[in-house]
This record gives structure tokens, C-alpha cells and sequence, in this order.
């Protein structure tokens, strides 16, 4: 009796969980999932992965997963085919626009879907249905940085690659909790920290990475633009900006000095609690940096001021010349795995 030879193929992929994007290797054994292992030359992950991306795969298999469709009978949810289904909802859908309007219905997309599968859903719903109506989890985490700098830089992403970190001799992190929300972009700004790069941490609460803060600026919630307009205005009074830079590439700078001449450290520190000598600190350190990155998350944007604290960021950036080169940059860490594109296909109400 000869013993069968199993059918065995690592497959290529990305991680589901956070924004990082995670490079996996797939373990199929017969068809069926059975592990995962990290790619080791991946661009981002490098061959590490978090808890996260070592069990990732476990859901696929999960008793609580739905595997079929279901419908409403009877007032119960009973198992049919695709096209059963799949005719329910188009039938639904055409009777609430046709009774209703199209702006009765609505969709949600994910930020967890591919692009693909995010422009066709919003394609649907403005070509097919005709409404704008589609939205997804990015209008509470990341739409303010899609306005803040697509206004302020013209793309709503990231300015650089995450690799770039280690390049970085000034890192600021602030509104994130990288190591828990972000461990591998976390590890690879205390390796940065490692080898000699500044880490400023600004969040309310002392998180992991404030243990490793050359400074930690802990300013009352709420209060992000106060503090980053004074950053903003240490750097204008004490002649730290990137004047060719500034010239060459930026306009409104005079007014951008205007706006921020009342935020002096003293007033800042009456409105967010920050010490003064702190706040001129930060501001002279990140500022005096050849590279120096921004990192922030949702401690950011999860504001009825997000766009306003992105907008403040990019300032600081764009006042320092921490733009357009390794180890620099405005640096948004996305709560999920495809946020960006799912913003970038269009499943926000207002980009079409």
C-alpha cells in the first residue's frame, strides 16, 4: 500500500487585519488551510508578523461563519442558493427606488473588500440605483485624512514608504498607539530608536512607545490643533522654517503666520496643559531634523476637528521641508486592511 504524497502549496498574500499589510505565506495542505508563515522579503513586514497575522487564518474554518446565503422566512433566517438571494436583494432594491427615490437606499462597503470589489459597489449604487449614498468605516477613522491632505498635499495616502522609518532621525508619533494598534510598524520605529532617531510621542495616555520618547507631551484631549498651530508658530518665530522649501514648492505661508501668531507656547500650554518649555522643545527638535517622519492614527482624525488636525500636520511638515525625500513625511496608519483603497474607489458619499 503506497502512502499518498500530499499536495502541499505556500500561497502569496496580504494580512486581513490592520492597515501595515503584512506579507503572508498561505500553508494548503489538500486543498485545505492548515498555517501561515511570514514572507520573509516582503517591502513591509519583512518576514515578522504579529499575533494577529501568526492565527489569521483560524477564522476560515470557525463554526460562527456564515458559508451559505440566508433569508428571512416566516420571520427566520434559513439557508438557499445564490440566485435565490442574490434575486431577493436586486428585487428589494429596484422596489425601494422605484416607491421611494434612490436616495432611500443606501450602501455600506468595507474596508476589509478589495478594490475591486469597492468600486463595483459604489458603482452599483450611483450608476445602477443613482444615488451617493455608499459609505464605509473610513467616515469615523480616516476621511478626515483623505480631506486634510488631499487639500493641503493633493493625495489623501501616505507621503512614504513604511521602510523609510528607519531613515527617519526624528519620529513623531501622535494619537496612536503603535505597538498594539500597529506592532510592526511599532518594532520598526524602536528599531529606528535603536539606532540613534528622536522619538517624540504626543497622546493623552502614556502608551508603550512613551517609554522610549526622547519627549512625551501629554495635552488635555481635544486640543490638537492649539498645540500643533503653537509647534507651529515656535518654528515661524524662531526662524526654523525650510525657507527655500517653503518658497519653492508651498503657498499661504503668510497667512498660515498670521493664523498661528496667537498661539504662543504660554497660551497653548493655558489650552491643552502642555508645558511651554515642552511644547518649544518638540517644536525646535522636530523642526531642526534633516528627516524627520509623522506618524499618526485615530487619536487624530476621530475628531469633529479630524480635517483641522490634519490640515495642522501637514503644516509642520510643509513649514520643514519634511516632505519628498526618505525618512520624512506625513504618515497615516489605517485601522484596516484596505482602508486607503476603498477611499480611493470611491465608497465615501462625497468623492463623486
Amino acid at each position: 500500500m503506497e502512502e499518498k504524497e500530499l499536495d502541499f502549496r505556500l500561497v502569496p498574500t496580504t494580512c486581513v487585519y490592520c492597515g501595515t499589510g503584512c506579507g503572508l505565506l498561505l500553508e494548503v495542505v489538500d486543498g485545505r488551510l492548515s498555517g501561515v508563515l511570514p514572507q520573509k522579503d516582503h517591502p513591509v513586514s519583512g518576514g515578522s508578523l504579529c499575533i494577529k497575522g501568526w492565527v489569521c487564518h483560524e477564522f476560515v474554518y470557525s463554526d460562527r461563519r456564515l458559508t451559505k446565503p440566508m433569508i428571512r422566512r416566516g420571520g427566520e433566517l434559513v439557508e438557499t442558493d445564490w440566485e435565490t438571494a442574490l434575486g431577493a436583494v436586486a428585487e428589494g432594491l429596484g422596489r425601494a427606488r422605484d416607491r421611494h427615490g434612490a436616495d432611500s437606499v443606501g450602501f455600506l462597503a468595507s474596508a476589509r473588500c478589495t478594490n475591486e470589489e469597492n468600486y463595483l459597489l459604489q458603482k452599483l449604487a450611483r450608476a445602477v440605483i443613482g444615488t451617493n449614498n455608499i459609505d464605509h468605516c473610513a467616515r469615523l477613522c480616516h476621511s478626515p485624512t483623505v480631506a486634510g491632505l488631499g487639500a493641503s498635499l493633493g493625495s489623501g495616502a501616505m507621503t512614504n514608504s513604511v521602510s523609510d522609518l528607519e531613515e527617519a532621525e526624528v519620529i513623531l508619533v501622535i494619537g496612536s498607539n503603535t505597538t498594539e494598534q500597529h506592532p510592526i510598524i511599532g518594532g520598526k520605529i524602536l528599531s529606528a530608536v535603536e539606532k540613534g532617531a528622536k522619538l517624540i510621542v504626543i497622546d493623552p495616555r502614556a502608551v508603550h512607545l512613551s517609554g522610549f520618547a526622547h519627549l512625551f507631551l501629554r495635552p488635555r484631549p481635544g486640543t490638537e490643533v492649539a498645540y500643533l498651530n503653537g509647534m507651529a508658530q515656535v518654528i515661524i518665530s524662531e526662524g526654523l522654517v525650510d525657507k527655500e522649501f517653503v518658497s519653492s514648492r508651498t503657498e499661504g505661508y503668510e497667512e498660515l503666520a498670521r493664523a498661528v501668531a496667537e498661539y504662543t507656547p504660554a497660551r497653548v500650554e493655558e489650552i491643552s496643559g502642555i508645558p511651554s518649555e515642552d511644547l518649544v522643545a518638540a517644536a525646535r527638535l522636530y523642526a531642526g531634523a534633516e528627516r524627520a517622519s509623522i506618524i499618526y492614527c485615530m487619536g487624530i482624525t476621530q475628531h469633529s476637528v479630524g480635517t483641522d488636525n490634519v490640515l495642522s500636520l501637514a503644516n509642520l511638515a510643509l513649514l520643514t521641508g519634511n516632505l519628498g525625500k526618505p525618512g520624512t513625511g506625513i504618515n497615516p496608519l489605517r485601522g484596516q486592511n484596505n482602508v486607503q483603497g476603498a477611499c480611493d474607489m470611491g465608497a465615501l458619499p462625497d468623492v463623486f
